[in-house]
């Protein structure tokens, strides 16, 4: 990626970090959310920890930002591109990612959410007047075969066409996310308040969307109070204080392949922490996924053409 733009008040710490740190530490928190998701969800639904989790890690976010003497975000400008990201990147794209879970196998909801990258291929042009270059396309078709053969193992079970087009949906508003991001830098506004603000605005839709659970049965061992900590705190609150530092740093297409490194990560720490079995065909595919993520962050920087009106 590109060196850094200018930092929004107050978020040198964030600023200070290598880029190369930055997306690791999403990729990593991004891949735990898989353990920590399917040990939450055997005890309570998972739209309702979905829910949950948005809340405490929002509100978690505004206390730190405020402590560290952050501003409110304040114009109409400001809250519309809160707004924008909450709706697609926090919101709908994660209502969306749990719905196909219960539609189609996990191996296909990780190979359908990592079409991500592809999306914004496809949308930055029009929307952020960027155009991948040759060498960058190439590198996310390699990322995306190698996730794959990564993610196609655990394909198992009924596979639902309504599952599918659910899955593809929460891919292209993940992308939709992403490229808000870029359309709403908001310069004023500390990168953790500005994340505070869209944690707690997109809340609002994933509490409406969680309303038909059943919660007649909940329960609430140790296990998901770690695992529940863990998704508000790490998998959503900071890495997404990290990913919009990630995204003002580089192009949005370089940003969203960190989509890719997330999954071989996630098998890779199934394996560990939940005994999940391991292929050669899951190891060849980590390696090759690997490889197209680094040809995608290595590529150069496309040219951009004046930046559409928001």
């Amino acid at each position: 990626m590109s060196p850094s733009v200018a930092a929004p008040t107050g978020a040198s710490g964030v600023a200070r970090m290598p880029t190369a740190v930055l997306f690791a530490a999403v990729a990593s928190f991004w891949a735990m959310n898989t353990v920590a998701m399917r040990v939450a969800g055997r005890t309570v639904p998972p739209l309702t920890v979905a829910a949950g989790r948005a809340v405490i890690g929002g509100l978690v976010l505004l206390a730190i930002a405020r402590h560290q003497g952050a501003d409110w975000p304040r114009t109409r400008d400001e809250w519309r591109g809160i707004a924008a990201i909450a709706f697609f990147m926090t919101g709908l794209s994660t209502a969306l990612l749990f719905l196909a879970a219960r539609n189609i196998p996990a191996g296909l909801v990780a190979i359908l959410t990592n079409t991500m990258p592809l999306f914004v291929a496809m949308l930055a042009p029009a929307l952020l007047g960027e155009s991948a270059t040759r060498r960058a396309l190439v590198g996310l078709a390699v990322g995306l075969g190698g996730t794959v053969l990564v993610a196609w193992r655990a394909i198992e079970g009924e596979v639902r066409a309504l599952g599918i087009v659910i899955g593809l949906g929460a891919s292209l508003a993940s992308a939709l996310g992403s490229i808000m991001y870029k359309r709403h830098p908001m310069p004023r506004l500390d990168r953790t308040m500005l994340v505070a603000a869209q944690l707690l605005a997109s809340s609002a839709l994933l509490i409406v969307m969680a309303v038909p659970d059943d919660r007649s049965h909940l329960r609430f061992p140790w296990t998901f109070t770690l695992s529940f900590a863990y998704l508000s705190l790490f998998g959503l609150a900071l890495s997404f204080v990290f990913f919009s530092e990630l995204v003002g740093r580089g192009s949005g297409l370089q940003a969203s392949a960190v989509a890719y490194l997330s999954t071989v990560l996630g098998v890779a720490f199934g394996a560990v922490l939940l005994h999940e079995r391991l292929s050669w065909t899951t190891l060849v595919g980590g390696a090759v996924t690997i490889v197209g993520v680094a040809v995608v962050q290595t590529a150069p920087r496309p040219a951009r053409a004046e930046q559409p009106v928001a």
